[in-house]
């Protein structure tokens, strides 16, 4: 798939089939992320693909409604979590940036497009999330303090095609300058 192709053709997916995903496609996505550039080098976004129907079934109670049917039909669900402190902070543990631990949330943005796009590649649709309940996920799944979950991913062969929606015309998001 031609890299276009892959990136207009990925949408927010919702509903699956009922299909397991294959571990290695899994690590294949997950691979694809590992080469996404971060702060310093520090890659800290970690993945845990949580494929058990019991714990999914709790996670997805830790979503809003709008979010609990992609999140129970979906054959994986991603807990994307980061390493705290490293991201946009020097060796003293001091912030580098103004933007303090908002840095953490780009570099995790960035890994997760990249494993969204690889994802696509291989036929399989996701879905990113960002609003539950993040101490409940931590505690069931066992994330250790030093980690902090940024997203859950809702990944499986897709059970819909959304069209496209609109998209801005370039000369309203690039300026020349």
């Amino acid at each position: 798939m031609e890299f276009m192709d892959c990136v207009k053709t990925r949408r927010s997916i919702r509903k699956f089939i009922e299909r397991e995903v294959p571990f290695e496609s899994i690590q294949k996505a997950a691979k694809a992320a590992m080469y996404a550039p971060s702060w310093k080098n520090t890659q800290i976004t970690r993945y845990y693909a949580v494929t058990s129907k019991e714990i999914k079934e709790k996670i997805a109670s830790y979503l809003p409604s709008i979010n609990q049917q992609a999140a129970q039909s979906a054959p994986v669900l991603m807990i994307l979590s980061v390493v705290k402190h490293r991201s946009g902070y020097n060796r003293e543990g001091q912030c580098d940036t103004p933007k303090g631990t908002g840095w953490q949330m780009f570099d995790c943005g960035l890994s997760s497009m990249l494993f969204c796009l690889k994802a696509n590649e291989l036929g399989l649709g996701t879905v990113i999330m960002g609003y539950f309940d993040e101490d409940a996920i931590a505690k069931d799944l066992e994330i250790p303090d030093t980690e902090e979950i940024s997203a859950v991913i809702a990944l499986g062969y897709p059970d819909e095609e959304p069209v496209m929606p609109k998209r801005k015309d370039i000369d309203i998001i690039l300026k020349q300058i």
